[in-house]
């Protein structure tokens, strides 16, 4: 009997470090990776080499972009067929303009360390307000409610639009762990897609969990379908990376370009 006892409390002992037992049921579920998402490219329009893209809507048939740097900054309403501006509006010298995203025909824009979001109507480009925002401004999309804005971390903030009071943060990871520099962002059934800074993919990001779903990997597609030559890309110290992402969501396409980038591309999601 003594046998027997000492052999079962040995065996509760061991069974603590047995490989072969079940797994914690508190422990949190590995994240799958990212799936890649196919595209196909449908046209090549051009696109402002002057315009360090920040954000980019589409918008009753037009596109509306919001570009960078101090003294530079501008929001423009564009032909995307041509690349030309149909009307523009010069910010500040002392305003880095960010994101944009339309909400109700009413068009917000970000800046980046000034902490003002501008309030325009989205068909004249009008000012009607500003309103304060805390934190740096780079990203913003909507999910018909809340303003979604990213702000170079791993951190997507969900704000009321009429106050900027915060309703939620999402942190973003992916099976590698979290993932920052995320910037202009698109809100697209369900998901919010979000260019990441120096990297040429977009990730397709569920809102609920923080999990980037899907990938998109843009490599060398400026490369590979412009015509234009592409050495002044190479000298500039600012980094003309991937950055704008507009959907169409009456033609379910997608429009990305990037900074200084000398085109605009139309292209087709595989999924």
């Amino acid at each position: 009997m003594k046998k027997i006892a000492l052999w079962l409390i040995s065996c509760g002992f061991l069974a603590c470090n047995n490989p072969d037992q079940p797994a914690d049921n508190n422990a949190v579920p590995a994240i799958a990776e990212p799936q890649s998402i196919g595209y196909n490219v449908l046209n090549v329009y051009p696109h402002d080499t002057s315009s360090f893209t920040q954000g980019l809507e589409l918008y009753k048939g037009k596109m509306l972009e919001s570009t960078g740097r101090y003294g530079r900054s501008s929001l423009k309403i564009t032909d995307y067929t041509t690349g030309k501006a149909t009307k523009s509006k010069s910010l500040g010298k002392e305003i880095f303009g960010e994101g944009i995203t339309v909400l109700n025909d009413t068009l917000y824009q970000l800046t980046w360390q000034n902490h003002i979001i501008y309030v325009y109507n989205a068909k004249d480009l009008s000012l009607i307000k500003t309103l304060n925002w805390s934190n740096d401004g780079w990203g913003l999309t909507n999910d018909g409610a809340n303003l979604i804005i990213s702000d170079g971390s791993d951190k997507l903030y969900f704000v009321n639009p009429s106050d900027m009071k915060l309703q939620k943060v999402v942190s973003v990871t992916d099976n590698l762990g979290p993932v920052n520099n995320l910037n202009e962002l698109e809100y697209i059934n369900g998901y919010v897609y979000a260019n990441r800074l120096q990297y040429d993919y977009i990730e397709k990001i569920d809102p609920a969990s923080g999990q980037v779903k899907g990938r998109i990997y843009l490599n060398d597609i400026l490369k590979k379908f412009t015509k234009a030559d592409l050495g002044y890309l190479e000298k500039n110290e600012d980094g003309a990376y991937l950055n704008g992402i507009a959907w169409d969501s009456a033609s379910k396409k997608l429009f990305i370009t990037g900074k200084l980038w000398p085109n605009l591309f139309e292209i087709q999601l595989s999924q």
